[in-house]
């Protein structure tokens, strides 16, 4: 490729350390967790960075320049376990099947937890016990202050600067962007917002209500008719999305809700704002640098960051942060939130 032999090779750099990463969970959940690459990359120069996860992450690691290998298959990387060192492991899951994988490999040091010879899984040492108390005791959850990004950075005992997570958009992503805004001429308009009301069928807790999401669209509409409002939502807000657009009084781009990872990362990169709750499309905004508004009940609000390119809305209730996927209050974290003070939040960036 560039010409050159092996026994004077200026490209090549030699491997001096193999560290393997573990974290599953949800797509946008491990693509936040993508923020301490460049910690990690730090501490261990010249390392080869593993990373097992599950095959619907995958497509979250293309063409990131600090993970070598991504392992998807349990064929493949349970007998790497059993065969190749590692320098250092990083277990991000306090569960039974992490905590066994991070238990087995081999390797001279362990962060984060494992599973222990008795069944149970514990912090692989004291680094870990405060977001390990933190899953077992809502209480801790509450009181907690610190970002997720934050208390990461310290059970990982990562040195340095915390970073935004990031997508690494390669040339056909781009194509798509670029393909997309030229399809709906988003460059007539002063700015675009991505708009996303779902948040999976999970938390359906997270969703604000569907008559002040209309209100609000509306409001936007009528004060800024300059800026372009895209529809965001994957398969699970298919039919909301649709009664959405039926009962609005003015044309919006629709995305689609049957995206790709990839197409659906190169669609919002389109987008100047995103409005949304908690969820993998917040997590897209942030890892693209959007500018991004999001609102929050049921889970962690001080856990979130903008990385100073937005804001977080949520509601003053008491019961906050109680992680419940359903709630029978009349009074709750969702319905609390005006269309008023979400109105004021998005029309800071328009």
């Amino acid at each position: 490729m560039y010409g050159v032999f092996c026994d004077d090779c200026k490209y090549y750099q030699k491997i001096e350390q193999k560290v393997l990463i573990i974290k599953f969970a949800a797509v946008g959940d491990v693509l936040r967790t993508t923020s301490i690459l460049p910690a990690i990359a730090d501490k261990h120069p010249h390392a080869a960075i593993y990373w097992i996860t599950s095959p619907a992450s995958e497509q979250i690691f293309v063409s990131n320049p600090h993970v070598y290998a991504v392992l998807t298959r349990a064929e493949i990387y349970l007998p790497l376990l059993e065969t190749m060192k590692f320098d250092a492991v990083y277990n991000l899951e306090a569960d039974h099947y992490s905590g066994t994988l991070a238990a087995r490999a081999n390797a001279d040091r362990k962060l984060g937890f494992v599973l222990h010879e008795n069944g149970y899984v514990m912090p692989a040492n004291e680094l870990g016990d405060e977001w390990f108390l933190m899953g077992i005791n809502d209480r801790y959850k509450k009181a907690n202050k610190k970002t997720y990004f934050r208390l990461m950075h310290e059970y990982c005992n990562l040195p340095g600067k915390i970073a935004q997570p990031k997508i690494y958009l390669s040339n056909t992503d781009n194509a798509v962007t670029e393909a997309f805004r030229r399809e709906h001429n988003l460059s007539a308009y002063k700015k675009v917002l991505g708009f996303n009301i779902g948040a999976g069928k999970r938390w359906p807790l997270k969703k604000w209500g569907f008559e002040s999401n209309l209100q609000l669209l509306e409001g936007i509409h009528k004060e800024h008719g300059n800026v372009a409002i895209v529809l965001f939502g994957g398969p699970d807000e298919a039919e909301i999305n649709i009664k959405l657009k039926e009962r609005l009084s003015f044309q919006i781009i629709d995305a689609g809700t049957n995206n790709s990872l990839r197409r659906y990362f190169a669609l919002m990169n389109a987008v100047d704002i995103l409005f949304t709750p908690d969820s993998l499309a917040m997590q897209v905004g942030v890892a693209l640098a959007k500018t991004v508004i999001a609102y929050t009940g049921p889970t962690s609000y001080t856990e979130l960051d903008m990385f100073g390119n937005g804001e977080i809305v949520h509601s003053d209730i008491d019961c906050l942060v109680c992680y419940l996927t359903s709630c029978s209050k009349e009074v709750n974290c969702m319905n609390t939130i005006s269309v008023e003070t979400m109105f004021t939040a998005v029309k800071k960036y328009l």
